[in-house]
């Protein structure tokens, strides 16, 4: 590996680029589908918010797991929101956006878009023994999208760790396809740590030839992310970033490069050159950023026709199967978790008060580099 170096605005108000492209990687658009099993979880960590939810879950009205919700943002206003960010740095953007198992994001930027700047990629979930890891395919041929795209469902449908090592390896023929191992210590809601850290050290051991980066994920903690850095450098593998935006904040971390296209910024990372530069919004408290997130997620967007409301967003599957809407399902009467639930953090989430949310999250103790 050549060179590694991971940057952070905060230390350099001024930071010397020397580059002349910015990289944003991993984000989402209204074509992921996220399931809410996590959301008791954070909405417990907020005070008022957690009365709400206890009493739905003693009555037993709502089922998480079986309930996901939709980012608010088109492909193409995901790719604006991070194209912004990028220039306001002086750099050309580079974007790809990695919906989960989903690549219909790439394929309508495709009609408009240069691919040389907005590649074809996703995040593909690979349940592995007792735990799920997220890997970012990015620059799929377009030409063979289709086929790429059966075999990764075949396995997440029917998941064989024998065969994976095969499929990594039929992919990395193409040389121009990045393949990352995205947040590699995060855990799937209900995974035990321990099976996870197992099936982390028996994936690395048979796959790990096929992980060309390994990524420092824009909203997992810094705890996290440097254990990632430690678990590249035995592996000798390059860190790269990973944004994972869902809602409207901009990925908080990116990669920088001399590249004038996505393919050669791959053949960089395949060379083991990665600059990464961790932006700003990365320092405030997470679970502020979480908070913000959900506000955006949940507010009102009446510029997206049929998805305006957060209700046309969630979505809830029943006792039959069928999944539909929480604006189908209500029929236009919002139930009073979520419309309480969304009320009170569109409060908490108010400009004036985040003087005072940064003060309250940053006695949690979360450190930061």
């Amino acid at each position: 590996m050549h060179e590694n170096s991971v940057r952070f605005v905060w230390h350099e108000p001024r930071p010397a680029l020397h580059c002349d492209v910015g990289v944003c990687l991993h984000g989402h658009t209204m074509h992921s589908e996220e399931c809410l099993s996590f959301l008791p979880r954070y909405l417990h960590l907020v005070p008022g918010i957690s009365q709400i939810v206890r009493h739905y879950e003693r009555r037993r009205q709502i089922d998480f797991s079986r309930a996901w919700w939709t980012p608010p943002l088109t492909p193409a206003s995901a790719v604006a929101v991070e194209r912004e960010q990028i220039a306001r740095l002086g750099l050309r953007p580079m974007v790809s956006l990695t919906d989960h198992d989903n690549i219909e994001a790439g394929l309508s930027l495709g009609v408009t878009a240069d691919p040389a700047d907005t590649p074809l990629s996703v995040e593909w979930t690979v349940p592995y023994q007792r735990t799920f890891f997220h890997l970012g395919v990015h620059n799929i041929p377009r030409a063979a999208s289709a086929s790429w795209m059966k075999t990764m469902a075949e396995y997440t449908a029917q998941p064989n760790v024998q065969s994976l090592p095969a499929i990594l390896e039929e992919f990395s023929r193409s040389g121009d396809v990045l393949i990352v191992l995205n947040h590699p210590m995060w855990l799937e809601e209900g995974v035990v740590e321990s099976d996870h850290r197992v099936a982390l050290s028996h994936i690395l051991r048979r796959c790990a030839t096929w992980f060309d980066a390994f990524e420092l994920n824009g909203t997992r903690v810094w705890k996290e992310n440097a254990e990632t850095i430690e678990l590249a450098r035995s592996h000798g593998r390059p860190v790269i970033s990973g944004g994972d935006r869902h809602a409207c904040e901009p990925s908080a971390c990116i990669n920088l490069t001399q590249a004038r296209t996505f393919a050669e910024f791959v053949a960089e990372i395949h060379a083991g050159y990665s600059s990464i530069l961790f932006l700003p919004q990365y320092r405030e408290p997470m679970a502020q950023r979480i908070l913000e997130a959900a506000r955006d997620i949940l507010r009102l967007y009446p510029e997206y026709p049929g998805r305006e409301r957060w209700s046309d967003r969630i979505f809830y599957r029943g006792d039959d199967g069928q999944a539909r809407s929480v604006a189908e399902i209500c029929q236009g009467r919002e139930p009073l978790l979520v419309s309480g639930t969304a009320a009170a953090i569109q409060l908490f989430a108010d400009t004036r008060l985040r003087p005072a949310l940064r003060m309250f999250f940053s006695e949690r103790g979360e450190t930061h580099p």
